[in-house]
């Protein structure tokens, strides 16, 4: 029965009707609303939509603040958690490298356009929660960073969105450079939601990521990878191109295939290694599947920071 009703959560997800909406606010308000609903159905228990409005009541907690009501729905004794008990500062930060570009033919979106999709959910979430966002971007023509900072004002969610429509993914790697704009701007302890591929071959990444646990960030990563990628699904001779420095190869798939595999296994096996050494939450997010893995993870995440 559980099974059944994850695999109706699931198909809650269209990516046609992903493809119809033309603007991030109404792919995010879908993708939100979706999954919100179908968390009303599922058998998932510990995650809560009302993650940041109550907490499990304690021995000593004053009667007063109990909710009767929602003792009444679901016999959980439960006190009601205020504002300032709960609100956070969080970054969204994410990776316009040239690799970001790529879509494949099985993709609802390029591995840019899922971000930004899911940064867009994942604002209007926190902002109803009360959460202070902020955004932290490169822009393609440019190699400073775009920084705004975080606020709990409704506002902000058509600033981001505004910011976020007019990114785009081209040119060299800039995840390093990216890193470092996070370790000068992001002063205060707070929590950090990181979109990118991460392929980027520099002893500096893993080195970056360890200072911002040293300073405190909660750090979530949302790896976002194209089927292409993981399962080098392709079956004729082909040209390839590198989407951030230009360089063609003529590639045979039969002959390559086992030995990208390989090595594709083992460099994913190293960002699973790094985040499970600093005690980041990792999420692998595919491009042809639905992105709601992504906010699960989210919720478990934010609940367990509260």
């Amino acid at each position: 029965m559980a099974s059944l009703q994850n695999d109706r959560l699931i198909e809650r997800f269209d990516p046609q009707v992903m493809s119809l909406l033309h603007t991030l606010d109404l792919k995010a308000r879908y993708l939100v609303e979706g999954f919100l609903d179908g968390m009303h159905r599922s058998p998932f228990h510990g995650i809560s939509v009302e993650f940041s409005e109550y907490r499990d009541y304690q021995p000593g907690d004053d009667l007063r603040h109990l909710d009767w009501q929602l003792y009444a729905r679901s016999n959980r004794l439960c006190i009601k958690k205020y504002t300032q008990e709960t609100n956070v500062r969080v970054y969204v930060v994410i990776d316009s490298s040239g690799s970001m570009r790529y879509r494949g033919s099985q993709a609802w979106g390029s591995k840019l356009e899922v971000s930004k999709t899911l940064a867009v959910a994942l604002t209007s979430m926190m902002l109803r929660q009360n959460d202070a966002v902020g955004l932290l971007t490169q822009q393609e023509t440019s190699d400073t960073a775009t920084f705004i900072r975080p606020s709990q004002k409704q506002s902000q969610f058509n600033t981001i969105v505004q910011q976020l429509q007019s990114l785009s993914a081209a040119g060299s790697p800039r995840l390093t450079e990216l890193l470092q704009h996070m370790i000068r701007l992001i002063h205060r302890r707070s929590i950090v939601l990181f979109f990118s591929d991460l392929q980027e071959e520099s002893e500096g990444i893993a080195q970056a990521f360890q200072q911002l646990k040293f300073l405190g960030h909660e750090c979530m990563i949302f790896q976002v990878l194209d089927r292409d990628e993981l399962e080098f699904p392709f079956a004729e001779t082909a040209v390839f191109r590198d989407m951030e420095n230009g360089n063609r190869r003529l590639v045979d798939p039969s002959s390559a295939r086992a030995r990208y595999l390989e090595r594709f296994g083992t460099f994913m096996a190293e960002q699973r290694d790094l985040f499970h050494s600093l005690e980041m939450a990792h999420c692998v997010l595919r491009t042809d599947s639905d992105p709601w893995e992504a906010l699960t993870v989210f919720l478990k995440e934010r609940r367990r920071l509260m």
